[in-house]
């Protein structure tokens, strides 16, 4: 049930909800509005019953209380009108001279034969009798009848309401007493019944075509509504994968507008992704290329030496040559996973500037470099990719150790200030000029004159890093103004 829920349209759900709710509510209102229409006819029945009573008591009763007939008094219908009654009373007989939408016209409206000049053939059911009490023999006679009513009595004699079965049908039966008179007026039900049919659907079908109109009218409007959503499914299908425009729709109701944002959004990060992925492609062949021309330079050097010094020293050229490459390779593919999203997790900073400084501390001591580590106790956890922060901490050492003039001191400080960590990695070298601070991130990027050996990536992968994490960085000069101070601010979570 669920499965078949969850595949349902957005359309065919509104639809079928609205359907059973409006189903729901009309109907337990055309249901009530029935019982009532059926109860306050029934009492419109009732009391016309009883004010028929009353008018045989005034009118006929009295007259007949000194009557000495034998017979009782019947009350005849004209004979072409006791025919259609006749008619009426048998649905099948009727039905044959009617056309199926003459008499659903009459069922739905109601009969206009029924009225004639003679009279109305619901005569028929309605009856009356008119009885007296014989003191002598302690019996009733019938004084008095319609055509309608049978010659036995309809219910016995006492006063008030009653329901009785007879020959053709159920009668509704009121009684009066009026002295030893007995005056029974009866109405047979299905009269009764055809009238309250007619009242149920009076009152239903309005509302059932209200119903269909309202199902219509929801239907177009859902359509409408959910429309953008159509159109947003069609420019998905029909996009091309080398197409990065956001997409745009005719109309944006206020529920699509994030769904689009998000789906905009989507679409610039991949763009960037491939963007990003194709300059690193273009960039790796461009910077690959000249190293290893020189490397394949220093290997016929060695296979054309005329002797074994030469041979060693194309040789070490060769080594350095492929240090230098290796290097290069690892900044590359340092720099391209900087910016994207990897596994993250909790990291302590702390812990990642130590292992930082322990790895590099060989070197710069090689390099005649001091490393003055200035760490605090709290750990600085925060969320991130562990391979990608000592990335980022490695590049910041070895780029001060790179232009640092060999006896400085390298400073390396982590210090946490309640939601940020600050990182701070200084150097007594040339310092980088003020003009330049902002091209030194861009990838590739080498200060003209620059001693040292640098790929131009150190500082676009530390960028990269702290762009991703949501922290900043700064360039500034170092403290008495020579060298560089380099201070990363990063996000701690709560």
């Amino acid at each position: 049930m669920r499965a078949a829920l969850s595949r349902l349209s957005i359309r065919a759900l509104l639809l079928a909800g609205s359907a059973f709710i409006l189903l729901g509510v009309l109907g337990t209102t055309m249901w009530l509005s029935i019982n009532s229409g059926r109860d306050e006819a029934d009492e419109l029945f009732d009391a016309r019953l009883a004010t028929s009573a009353r008018v045989l008591e005034s009118l006929v009763a009295r007259q007949l209380e000194d009557a000495t007939i034998s017979s009782p008094l019947v009350m005849t219908l004209p004979a072409p009108l006791e025919e259609e009654a006749a008619e009426h009373d048998h649905p099948r007989a009727g039905a044959a001279g009617l056309g199926p939408a003459r008499a659903l016209e009459a069922w739905l409206f109601g009969d206009p034969e029924v009225e004639t000049p003679l009279g109305h053939r619901y005569e028929t059911h309605i009856a009356y009798q008119v009885w007296r009490d014989d003191s002598g023999t302690s019996t009733t006679q019938l004084i008095a009848r319609s055509a309608s009513a049978p010659a036995a009595p309809f219910a016995s004699l006492r006063p008030g309401f009653s329901n009785h079965a007879i020959e053709d049908g159920l009668w509704r039966v009121f009684v009066l007493r009026s002295g030893d008179i007995w005056i029974q007026v009866a109405e047979r039900s299905d009269a009764r019944d055809e009238l309250t049919a007619k009242l149920g659907w009076a009152t239903g079908a309005p509302l059932l075509l209200g119903l269909l109109v309202v199902l219509l009218l929801t239907g177009l409007l859902i359509g409408y509504g959910l429309s953008p959503l159509s159109e947003l499914a069609e420019r998905i299908a029909a996009r091309r994968p080398q197409d990065d425009k956001p997409l745009e729709l005719h109309r944006v109701p206020r529920e699509i507008a994030p769904v689009l944002s998000a789906l905009n959004a989507l679409f610039e990060r991949v763009r960037s992704t491939l963007e990003r992925e194709r300059r690193f492609i273009d960039s790796a062949a461009h910077e690959l290329r000249t190293p290893l021309a020189a490397l394949n330079i220093h290997a016929q050097n060695a296979r054309r030496a005329e002797d074994p010094a030469q041979r060693e020293r194309s040789l070490d050229a060769l080594l350095q040559g492929i240090a230098r490459t290796v290097h290069l390779a690892e900044q590359m593919l340092a720099h391209s996973r900087a910016g994207r999203s990897t596994h993250d997790s909790a990291v302590s900073l702390r812990d990642v500037v130590l292992d930082a400084v322990a790895q590099r501390r060989p070197a710069c001591e090689a390099s005649g470099h001091a490393l003055a580590p200035d760490i605090c106790a709290d750990p600085c956890v925060l969320r991130g990719d562990a391979t990608g922060l000592s990335s980022m901490v490695g590049n910041l050492i070895d780029n001060a150790q790179r232009y640092a003039p060999p006896g400085s001191e390298i400073g390396v400080t982590l210090h946490g200030t309640g939601a940020f960590a600050m990182l701070v990695v200084s150097d007594a070298g040339p310092g980088i000029p003020l003009a330049l601070r902002e091209r030194v991130f861009e990838p590739y990027y080498r200060i003209p004159g620059a001693s040292g050996s640098g790929s131009g990536l150190g500082l676009a992968i530390v960028q990269d890093m702290v762009t991703r994490l949501g922290g900043s960085i700064r360039l500034l000069d170092a403290d008495g103004g020579q060298g560089t101070r380099i201070e990363v601010m990063l996000p701690l979570p709560a």
